[in-house]
């Protein structure tokens, strides 16, 4: 069964004093529950527009897509508000779907845990490394039991090591749908099927 449906997408950008350029040029895309798709591509080829417009973050010039309410999001860069803690930073998605605190706290904690960072909740992101900071926007991520994730280049800013242990992370996703968009071999290979997006097309 699919979790994640999208027809004909299409996405355009227009610079000033330029042609219009065509980076998505109808995408069609399944993932069946529990899937774990990676989409392979150039710098430049509208991966992480992709990406967006199937996470909702951006809308496409025409096509449709039908996922669930619960998704999670692992960015490239992270994402995490400064000021805040890294357990806070992992609380933060549940506020705006109205769970209970105490609980949330609770499997944050856990999920730090996992990814281990347990010695580390009370510190704020500045006082993290990079490979730190990505182990929270995974746990981040996880937070509300998704059953879908999407991930933008992972492992973009990471060493080799560090970016294995975030890999393996992702390769053990409860029940979890995972798609990711990244450049590289490597890291698609956790994934049980591969497709590589040129030309503002799927292959």
């Amino acid at each position: 069964m699919s979790i994640l449906s999208a027809q004909g997408l299409t996405k355009s950008f227009s610079l000033p004093g330029e042609k219009k350029i065509e980076v998505l040029r109808g995408v069609d895309i399944e993932v069946a529950e529990g899937e774990k798709l990676a989409v392979l591509g150039r710098s430049g080829e509208g991966k992480s527009t992709l990406l967006h417009i199937l996470g909702g973050l951006l809308k496409p010039d025409s096509g449709t897509i039908t996922k669930p309410d619960n998704i999670g999001f692992v960015f490239q860069a992270y994402h995490l508000m400064e000021e805040l803690t890294v357990l806070e930073n992992v609380v933060l998605p549940t506020l705006a779907r109205g769970r209970a605190v105490p609980d949330a706290k609770e499997r944050a904690k856990e999920l730090l845990a996992r990814v281990g960072l347990k010695e580390r909740m009370n510190h704020l992101p500045a006082e993290l490394s990079g490979g730190e900071r990505q182990r929270v926007a995974v746990a981040r991520a996880l937070i509300t039991k998704p059953a879908l994730i999407f991930a933008d280049e992972p492992t973009g800013n990471l060493d080799a090591v560090t970016g294995k242990g975030i890999l393996d992370i992702l390769n053990n996703l409860e029940d979890a749908a995972l798609v990711m968009v990244t450049h590289s071999a490597q890291a698609a290979n956790i994934c049980s099927r591969t497709l590589t997006l040129a030309e503002g097309r799927l292959i």
